[in-house]
């Protein structure tokens, strides 16, 4: 096990009781009253979706027959209207008063404890959904920009904006419980998770950890009123070796490793994080979901009083799985065990809550899990949830440990409804985040700001085909594609591609604009040029269309200068999580693939095999037009916004575009934002690091490849393409 901890002094309340930790005596009287299998069943987070039978209903009934602590949304999750939660392709119905019904019959299923002379004591539920960039499974949500796009604002208010508005849909949907934030350090661009991470500051992780954190949860040193955070994903997960998800930290220095990637969880414990989600990943082929930093580090040293809870199927995944955390397997009784003795409290599984009860009795009977281990577990459980008023107490017990308590009724979860000045104060701070996070890497001649009063024609590019195991699906105009801006996690776990989720109704309430809606704002549409596809599945009359808009702009190119014209070019990352946005992983060229989890779970929009580089390249059709638009003047500018969870190889791009924007995936009102950027409305700042790179923007794959490895100091990109911190800043010019 690693014993190699460098241990940082951590904050504690100033009567020396952590927040949680004043409620340790009450707790442990209600722990005392309760049964084994009560026990059991608080130590665990379930998949709702798990209680559906073959018809799709979901069975509430069996959250507390299992004494249930917790239960949580899958990535796939979706409401149907009908009050059940079930993985369909179609989540219109994902509405906050639809999720407001699922909370509510989840929270009428009680665990009740008796304790001796005081009675009846109900324990409610925790509820569990992702939060990765604001309450993405909510359709019509106002959505911020992911991550590595706050970083790059290096402004601690829009985490604090992002986490209060979060808090509030969560709440408004009658959740209580959110899996973010994530505050692991930016290595690998390879990591399909690359845009969960925070940049390569510690410091500045460290201060957004506790800044998100004392927003979400809104403790006033008693009580939480606000969403339970879960501070994830401890730790080292940004640092795998070659980016691999879930795959292994090679560490030789680890005092060098553990001051560089802790940070972000010193802030949040600093600010009370309630619980702390453990990473996937290895340190030295150690996973972490059974390493005894757990306990060492964390509640040891740090006095952490929450709870720790699991990533989906962690112990499942150090049994069964292997690579690519590591070659060691075990049986799931070890699994269970191990990770249950270095400290975790709480189990997040897919289902078969049977089975997981049966695993927990048999190790429990043998012995392997001490009682006082159990019970800690429980204790602490219990005690975050009494700091959230989750515990029904009876009065005579309440009164013997001097707790108080507004008793929340199911029927009461619902939040006032949003009033329209709330829903412009979100969008206007989604608005500014994403402006901040911008990035301009190229601004030849000080193109931008574009005085838009002297453009007469705007020429939208970007396109991209889908195919599906080998089918043709449709063609995606990534101007006008906010799924496209919106990346991973997003509706559903792997995120979509175009605009399904942002139209009619959905579009007012979300406030989501394509970089085609912003231009539509500012210009006739008479001048503004693109292919209008009259069925965008039809490939051969794609074709047709894409032949005539060329034959048109052939006709029309004495009209085109560099005075009157801009031409945008869109290139963007299909959406992906996790896993299924790893690049280049050496499991996934082997003939057996042992190892390579790309695949296992399907993301429609990647190819079959693995992609082997970030490369981005404009797209044949693209390249004709350029051509074709420039043949008169060929200073006539291309500005080319990237829309990406991470840098990308742009060679090809940058060489071509007068200007050139990272954009990251900023979010619904990413194509505002861009559209402001361009023409002045709102200008690249650079200093106060406004603007700038949170990470290094590496040149080639060469750059990144056998990396990261942690030696005696921080691992670095060599020669990267464009520095960290680097950004450009416009200038206002004569507009009018």
């Amino acid at each position: 096990m690693i014993n190699q901890v460098v241990f940082v002094s951590f904050l504690i309340l100033a009567n020396g009781v952590g927040l949680f930790e004043q409620y340790y005596p009450l707790a442990d009287e209600i722990v005392s009253a309760m049964t084994l299998q009560q026990k059991i069943g608080q130590t665990l987070q379930v998949d709702i979706t798990s209680f559906n039978d073959e018809q799709g209903n979901t069975h509430y009934e069996q959250i507390s027959q299992h004494f249930l602590g917790s239960i949580l949304v899958g990535g796939n999750g979706c409401p149907d209207g009908r009050g059940n939660i079930i993985v369909s392709d179609n989540c219109f119905a994902a509405t906050n008063a639809n999720w407001r019904d699922v909370a509510q019959r989840s929270l009428k299923q009680k665990v009740i404890v008796n304790v001796p002379g005081h009675g009846e004591t109900q324990i409610n539920l925790l509820l569990g959904t992702d939060a990765v960039h604001g309450n993405q499974h909510s359709v019509g949500a106002v959505l911020f920009p992911h991550n590595i796009g706050l970083a790059a604002s290096h402004n601690v208010e829009n985490y604090i904006k992002a986490a209060y508005w979060t808090k509030q849909s969560i709440l408004d949907c009658g959740f209580n419980f959110a899996f973010a934030p994530t505050v692991a350090v930016s290595h690998n661009p390879k990591w399909g998770r690359f845009y969960e991470t925070q940049g390569a500051d510690p410091k500045f992780i460290k201060e957004i950890g506790r800044a998100y954190i004392k927003e979400l949860q809104d403790d006033d040193g008693q009580k939480i009123n606000g969403v339970l955070g879960s501070t994830k994903h401890y730790f080292g997960d940004g640092a795998t070796f070659n980016g691999y998800d879930e795959g292994n930290c090679r560490v030789e220095n680890f005092d060098v490793f553990y001051n560089n990637n802790v940070q972000g969880y010193i802030g949040a414990l600093e600010a009370n994080t309630g619980t702390i989600m453990v990473s996937y990943s290895a340190i030295n082929e150690l996973p972490m979901s059974i390493s005894d930093l757990i306990n060492v580090d964390l509640k040891q040293k740090y006095k952490f009083d929450g709870f720790i809870i699991s990533d989906y199927n962690a112990a499942i995944k150090v049994a069964y799985q292997g690579l690519p955390t590591t070659h060691t397997k075990m049986t799931i009784e070890d699994a269970y065990t191990i990770s249950f003795n270095s400290g975790m409290d709480m189990q997040m599984v897919d289902g078969n809550v049977g089975w997981y009860e049966q695993v927990m009795n048999t190790i429990i009977a043998q012995g392997r899990i001490p009682n006082e281990r159990l019970n800690d577990a429980v204790k602490r459980i219990l005690a975050v949830k009494l700091a959230m008023n989750l515990i029904n107490v009876p009065e005579t017990l309440a009164k013997k440990y001097n707790y108080t308590q507004e008793k929340k009724e199911e029927e009461n979860v619902q939040q006032e409804q949003k009033s329209k000045d709330d829903n412009d104060a979100e969008y206007y701070d989604a608005l500014r985040s994403a402006k901040e996070s911008l990035v301009l890497l190229k601004n030849k001649q000080n193109l931008l700001p574009i005085n838009k009063y002297k453009i007469t024609n705007v020429i939208l590019l970007g396109e991209r085909f889908w195919s599906f195991k080998g089918e043709f699906k449709r063609i995606f105009q990534d101007f006008d594609n906010i799924g496209a801006q919106n990346g991973g996690w997003t509706i559903r776990w792997q995120g979509y591609n175009g605009n399904d989720y942002w139209e009619n109704d959905l579009k007012v309430s979300s406030k989501a604009t394509s970089i085609l809606d912003a231009i539509k704002s500012r210009f006739n549409s008479a001048n503004i040029y693109y292919v209008k596809y009259s069925d965008p599945q039809n490939l051969l009359l794609i074709n047709e269309q894409r032949n005539n808009f060329r034959n048109y702009i052939i006709n029309n190119q004495d009209q085109f200068n560099r005075e009157n014209t801009l031409i945008i070019n869109t290139l963007a990352e299909n959406p992906y999580a996790e896993f299924m946005g790893d690049i280049d992983c050496e499991y996934c060229k082997n003939q057996d693939k042992y190892g390579c989890i790309y695949n296992n779970w399907i993301n429609q929009y990647l190819p079959d095999e693995q992609p082997t580089s970030l490369e981005m390249n404009l797209g044949d059709f693209e390249k004709q037009i350029i051509n074709i638009v420039r043949q008169k003047d060929v200073d006539i500018p291309v500005v080319t916004v990237l829309f990406s969870g991470r840098p990308m190889i742009i060679t090809n791009p940058l060489q071509v575009s007068s200007a050139f924007v990272a954009a990251w995936w900023p979010g619904t009102a990413g194509g505002e934002a861009v559209v402001q950027a361009l023409f002045g409305e709102y200008l690249f700042k650079a200093q106060g690091k406004l603007n700038t790179l949170p990470v290094p923007w590496m040149r080639n794959m060469q750059q990144i490849s056998n990396y990261p490895i942690y030696q005696n100091e921080v691992p670095q990109i060599e020669d990267p393409l464009f520095e960290e911190g680097f950004g450009l800043e416009t200038r206002p010019q004569n507009i009018q």
